[in-house]
């Protein structure tokens, strides 16, 4: 099996992950470089070390600036005509328990997460102090 037939959908975010399932991840090829193997990443991140994410996928996928347009679309930072919700919510959640991990926190993926967070935010702060004057 590779990277695009393995259905990340089934991995429980925050969760324990079942033995058989982890056996899935870790005989499957990935290639590290796609949206299938960056889904699959962020959804196991909250529950393995880096290191550990690492042997898996032969890279540090967190780290790979080249990944920021398919990170953005499965973040749902980008608009997107046909978005999968679910999917956008699951990796949100990922996101926020991964960026509270000390081990996790500082990498790349994760900085332009939180940037994007806060330009969000701050856009909607303006945007609700200019509909608040007469």
């Amino acid at each position: 099996m590779n990277c695009n037939d393995f259905n990340a959908d089934l991995i429980p975010v925050g969760e324990a992950i079942a033995e058989d399932l982890i056996e899935q991840i870790k005989e499957m090829s990935k290639c590290g470089h796609c949206a299938s193997c960056l889904y699959t990443y962020i959804t196991l991140a909250p529950q393995f070390s880096s290191e550990e994410l690492i042997q898996l996928f032969g890279t540090d996928m967190l780290e790979n600036t080249e990944l920021i347009p398919e990170f953005n679309e499965l973040a749902g930072l980008v608009s997107n005509p046909y978005p999968n919700r679910p999917r956008i919510a699951r990796v949100n959640k990922a996101l926020r328990v991964i960026s509270l991990q000390k081990d996790k926190e500082h990498k790349a993926l994760i900085k332009h997460y939180i940037n994007e967070c806060i330009k969000q935010y701050e856009g909607d702060m303006i945007e609700e102090y200019f509909n608040m004057s007469p």
